[in-house]
C-alpha cells in the first residue's frame, strides 16, 4: 500500500535520519538500503522489510526491476511511502540520484552460527578492516568462492553502512554475517567447530599454495595498515604469505583475501 509523506517532521523521516549513524542502527536494529538493485536483492532474499520509500519521480516503466517493485508497492506486500524529490534527496548520501530505499531489520548473528555450518565450509574473518570498499569486495568474493559465513571482529566498519551495502552489490544478503565479541570467543568457536584459523603474515608465513586452504578454515584478513592483530597471529593455526616480486611490500586487503579465498574452489 502506497501513501504520501510531505513533512520533514514525519516519524518515518526522523527514523531514517537516525539510521544514518551506526549508533542509530544499533539502537533500532534497522538499516536503510538505497537504490533499486539493493531493494530487489532484499526482496529476493526474503529480508524483513519494514517499509519502502520512493521519490515522486520513481518510474515503474524504467526497467524490469522498477516494474517488479512497483507491483509490490501497489499491492499488500509492503508498507510504502512516496516523497518529493527534494525531501527524498535529503535522506540519502548516494553520489548519484536514487529513487527508492528500503528499511530492513538487521540479522544479528552471534558465533553460534558457525556451529550450523558444514564442517568443510570456510569462514572469512574481518579483523578491524576499515575501508567500506574492501569489506564489500570481500563479502562478494566470499559468496563467489563458496564460503559459508563472514565474521566481523570488533573495530571493523559497519556492514550496514550505506557505503558498505552499495559496495557489496546486494551480496551481503547472500551470506550469513556473524559478530564476535572478542578474540577468545572467536578461537573458542573455531576450535569447537574444528576449523583451523589462518592468518596472513608477510614476515613469517609459508607461501599460501603450500598450505591446504580448500576447506575447514577460518581465514582472517586484517586492518589495511596494521594487518592482523599480533594476538590473533600468535594463536593462529596457520600463517601464510603471498609471495611478491619487486619492491611491493603488500597487496590491498581485498585483493589478498580474494587470492586466498579462491583456494577453496581450486580445481
Amino acid at each position: 500500500m502506497l501513501s504520501e509523506i510531505s513533512s520533514s517532521d514525519n516519524a518515518k523521516i526522523k527514523l531514517l535520519r537516525k539510521l544514518s549513524t551506526r549508533k542509530g542502527r544499533r539502537e533500532e536494529g534497522l538499516f536503510a538500503a538505497e537504490g533499486i538493485n539493493l531493494v530487489c536483492e532484499m526482496i529476493d532474499a526474503g529480508q524483513m522489510i519494514e517499509f519502502i520509500m520512493i521519490s515522486e519521480d520513481f518510474d515503474a516503466g524504467k526497467d524490469e526491476r522498477h516494474s517488479m517493485v512497483h507491483d509490490h508497492l501497489t499491492g499488500e506486500d509492503f508498507t510504502a511511502y512516496k516523497l518529493s524529490r527534494n525531501l527524498f534527496d535529503k535522506l540519502t548520501d548516494a553520489e548519484h540520484g536514487v529513487d527508492i530505499l528500503a528499511v530492513c531489520r538487521m540479522e544479528q548473528h552471534g558465533l553460534e552460527l558457525i556451529d550450523q555450518l558444514d564442517d568443510s565450509s570456510c569462514v572469512l574473518v574481518c579483523d578491524r578492516v576499515q575501508d567500506p570498499g574492501n569489506i564489500g569486495t570481500m563479502i562478494r568474493t566470499a559468496v563467489a568462492a563458496g564460503y559459508g559465513a563472514v565474521v566481523m571482529m570488533p573495530g571493523t566498519v559497519d556492514v550496514y553502512s550505506p557505503k558498505v551495502l552499495r559496495s557489496t552489490a546486494g551480496m551481503v544478503f547472500a551470506i550469513p554475517i556473524a559478530y564476535a565479541k572478542d578474540e577468545d570467543e572467536l578461537f573458542s568457536a573455531m576450535k569447537r567447530s574444528g576449523r583451523r584459523v589462518v592468518v596472513t603474515d608477510p614476515a613469517g608465513g609459508r607461501a599460501y599454495y603450500e598450505e591446504n586452504l580448500s576447506d575447514g578454515i577460518a581465514l582472517v584478513i586484517g586492518n589495511e595498515g596494521a594487518g592482523v592483530s599480533d594476538s590473533i597471529k600468535k594463536r593462529a593455526d596457520v600463517r601464510v604469505t603471498l609471495p611478491m616480486k619487486g619492491s611491493i611490500e603488500s597487496l590491498n586487503a581485498a585483493v589478498a583475501a580474494a587470492v586466498l579465498m579462491y583456494e577453496a574452489i581450486r580445481i
